[in-house]
């Protein structure tokens, strides 16, 4: 229930506070925020508490009741006040009905008196209020119209006068558009959220003449009067409506077009912010995006403008091999450097996201193959997984991929000796001999050059790595060709797409042919 604020202003104590205590303002619908001893502090006390009604001593020591009122007048014609005086005095009532006064009580106070006063300025207190809302109501309609007609009117439209621009309260020195995007755990705001933000946002900007609020689309747009040219007017802004936001417990996206000089060419900047609004992906958030604002990449036309189903496979391999390891830090390096290429050949937000879930499924594909935690764990993070779709920042992304896979498995710490990594690499051959193994993604994952792991890998075994794994895959293949199993299934089990190939492989190392082998 909204209350009126009265200030009490008198010499005498005992008045001030016998007023106080007197009637029950509240059940009235006043509230007493405060009193003053003198003039000076009254005035002091209007400018702190804005209060709708005073209540004033006509005669105290250095500045009077009248003079007080004379000095309010000057800057507040609406403000209601009522006198108080000891004793009736024609000529300090004459006076006080020029500066409009809305009573005058004598003192001692009688209680039916001050209460009926108080009935009457209530209810044109309400009368003024509700003018007032209908005032701000056609001004703001007034502004959102203008607004709205430059820019979805699909013809040119003359300019507004001057005078009109003044009467809708739009005649500025320059303007910006910011739009703003309102989302809650990711899914767009609901109507009724966004109508209390809208609200809020009302109170910050067009209340204080700094703006006006209109609506577009899903988005609420704020044609702003500062110039945001200024860094600490943009950092100013942010900060405001991100606090906003967070009291609904929302997120919010804001971009802002170009500043422009007319009225007229408001479009220009709306379509500037629109623009960076729909590529909000691609730049950091806790911020106001601005075409300035430099995206985590850039697009860059030198490389191919897709990326293939071999890309994918080779990024899976690399992840699966480094969780295997359990080194982390090549997870980071492969995921960030993975989303970065994406961005950097063009891919737009839905595909980087359909291909991070693709890579995230395929690795997760291949480690419920080998660990039965993961695979208990399978359903659950499938989901983990589709929520991808749902983040609006690439960073955020980044983030959630790396956290997903650091979940897969906890594995062995970093900086191992070279005899640990020796054992790590033949340890994960035996294991995944069937897999795409290459030196060149095993060193990646363990963060060595190729040629020197291929060295490590030699001066420990005694063989080239291609030929040690040949060695691992064609053993595996005499094993399963003695349980009967057929050449092409063998072939493809211990890791030869190519049967041919699997032939050549197999007559090198055993001079036989697999079927010969299994004859045997």
């Amino acid at each position: 229930m909204l209350m009126y604020k009265v200030l009490i202003t008198d010499d005498e104590p005992m008045i001030r506070e016998g007023l106080r205590t007197l009637i029950d303002w509240e059940e009235l619908g006043f509230q007493v925020v405060d009193t003053a001893a003198n003039g000076k502090e009254a005035l002091q006390k209007y400018e702190r508490y804005s209060p709708h009604l005073m209540i004033v001593d006509i005669r105290m020591p250095g500045m009077s009741g009248l003079e007080v009122i004379e000095k309010l007048r000057q800057s507040d014609k609406s403000i209601h006040v009522l006198i108080l005086s000891g004793y009736a005095d024609f000529d300090y009532a004459k006076k006080a009905i020029a500066l409009s006064i809305d009573g005058y009580l004598l003192k001692p106070i009688d209680e039916d008196e001050l209460i009926e006063y108080l009935h009457k300025l209530k209810s044109s207190l309400e009368r003024e209020m509700g003018l007032q809302q209908r005032q701000n109501d056609r001004v703001e309609w007034d502004m959102e119209r203008a607004i709205q007609t430059i820019l979805t009117s699909s013809e040119e439209q003359l300019p507004l006068q001057d005078y009109e621009l003044a009467d809708a309260g739009l005649l500025w020195d320059g303007y910006n558009v910011a739009l703003i995007r309102l989302q809650h755990e990711g899914k767009e705001a609901e109507p009724s959220v966004r109508a209390a933000f809208k609200k809020r946002l009302c109170q910050s900007f067009e209340e204080k003449g700094r703006g006006t609020i209109f609506i577009s689309e899903l988005h609420i747009g704020l044609l702003v009067k500062e110039n945001m040219q200024y860094e600490q007017v943009r950092k100013a802004i942010y900060k405001e409506i991100d606090a906003l936001a967070a009291e609904l417990q929302l997120e919010a996206t804001v971009t802002a077009g170009e500043r422009v000089k007319q009225f007229s060419d408001i479009a220009h900047s709306y379509e500037g912010a629109l623009k960076l609004l729909n590529q909000r992906f691609f730049y950091e958030g806790n911020q106001l995006i601005t075409q300035a604002t430099a995206p985590i990449c850039k697009v860059d036309a030198s490389e191919p403008a897709s990326v293939d189903q071999e890309d994918c496979a080779e990024i899976i391999d690399k992840l699966y091999f480094a969780l295997d390891v359990g080194n982390e830090a090549a997870i980071d390096q492969l995921v960030s450097g993975t989303g970065h290429q994406f961005i950097t050949r063009g891919c737009s937000e839905q595909v980087i996201k359909s291909l991070f879930v693709q890579i995230l499924t395929g690795v997760l594909g291949k480690m419920s193959q080998h660990d039965s935690d993961v695979y208990a764990r399978s359903g659950q993070l499938s989901v983990a997984i589709m929520e991808v779709y749902q983040l609006t920042r690439y960073s955020t992304l980044e983030k959630h991929v790396i956290q997903l896979l650091r979940g897969l498995k906890a594995s062995a710490s970093q900086g191992d000796s070279s005899d640990k990594l020796m054992r790590k690499m033949i340890d994960l051959i035996q294991r995944n001999y069937d897999e795409n193994l290459k030196l060149e993604s095993l060193a990646e994952v363990f963060n060595y050059n190729s040629a020197y792991l291929g060295k490590l890998f030699k001066n420990t075994t005694g063989e080239y790595f291609n030929t040690y794994l040949d060695k691992v895959r064609i053993e595996k293949a005499k094993e399963f060709l003695t349980q009967g199993m057929k050449v092409y299934q063998v072939a493809e089990k211990v890791g030869y797409a190519n049967v041919d190939y699997f032939h050549t492989k197999f007559r090198k190392y055993v001079g036989s042919s697999p079927s010969g082998f299994r004859k045997k």
